[in-house]
């Protein structure tokens, strides 16, 4: 028994990729979304290793979800947030959200050396300044300048405000690590933050063009969805918790059939 826990999970595509990657396993597993206010975090936490092989974490989780368990590894230490727990002897928390977030860049550019802005502070943030700030030129843009300049003293990078619109015109890479443009009206940028040949990603996938991916597009940059970060991340997550995993681009292909028979 899996799950993935947030709130809200009812957009969730996590059981969809699972079962897909569970099949070409041939494993026999459940995989749940479980709806988990965050004054409700803590007790889910204790009783998850009674009901769960292992969980996913999303929004808003991913911080707090670290300090709760046993024991972190490098990566997710290193992070600060946690998208993955294994519940084997002890609860074990991972980040795989910066091998999703480096390969969907990789994908199109090749980031080393390359400026790279990120929007927001949260847990997705720190994901995707730990997947770049090592061989990058890193910012991070938030509307509370202040947390992002706390962000930004923590890893050693530059912080700015998100109303900085021609700031973040300099960079090559613009990701969102907001969850505005869930709602598929809304963007944390207006139009002439972005630029011709730009790379903008979205860390969101449901929508699948937010109205940021629709801009970029329109002027003249290369639009990323968030759905290849999702299947990266699972398929990762997949390693932690069976020792093997299916590879990755199998399940995207099969997940996009899947979503092409639907309204998505």
């Amino acid at each position: 028994m899996f799950a993935v826990i947030g709130h809200p999970i009812a957009h969730s595509l996590s059981p969809v990729l699972h079962r897909i990657g569970f099949e070409i396993l041939g494993v026999e597993a459940e995989y749940l979304k479980v709806d988990v206010p965050p004054e409700k975090l803590d007790d889910f936490m204790r009783a998850a290793p009674l009901i769960f092989r292992g969980i996913n974490v999303t929004i808003p989780h991913k911080v707090r979800a670290a300090e709760l368990v046993d024991e972190l590894d490098p990566v997710a230490r290193r992070v600060g947030a946690v998208n993955v727990i294994d519940f084997k002897d002890k609860s074990v928390g991972y980040n795989t959200d910066v091998a999703g977030i480096r390969v969907s860049v990789e994908e199109v550019v090749d980031p080393k050396g390359l400026r790279i802005a990120i929007l927001g502070a949260g847990g997705a943030a720190r994901a995707a300044v730990v997947a770049f700030m090592d061989d990058a030129h890193v910012t991070i843009f938030n509307r509370t300048p202040e947390r992002a300049r706390e962000l930004a003293r923590l890893f050693g990078v530059e912080a700015r405000s998100l109303s900085e619109v021609g700031e973040i015109r300099k960079h090559d890479v613009v990701i969102n690590a907001t969850p505005v443009g869930m709602d598929g009206s809304s963007s944390p940028v207006p139009p002439e933050a972005l630029t011709k040949g730009q790379v903008v990603v979205d860390m969101i996938y449901r929508p699948l063009y937010t109205p940021l991916l629709k801009m970029a597009r329109e002027r003249g940059a290369v639009a990323v969805n968030g759905l290849k970060m999702l299947v990266v991340q699972g398929v990762e997550s997949e390693r932690i918790w069976l020792g093997r995993a299916p590879p990755w681009r199998e399940v995207y292909r099969r997940l996009l059939e899947e979503l092409a028979k639907r309204s998505f």
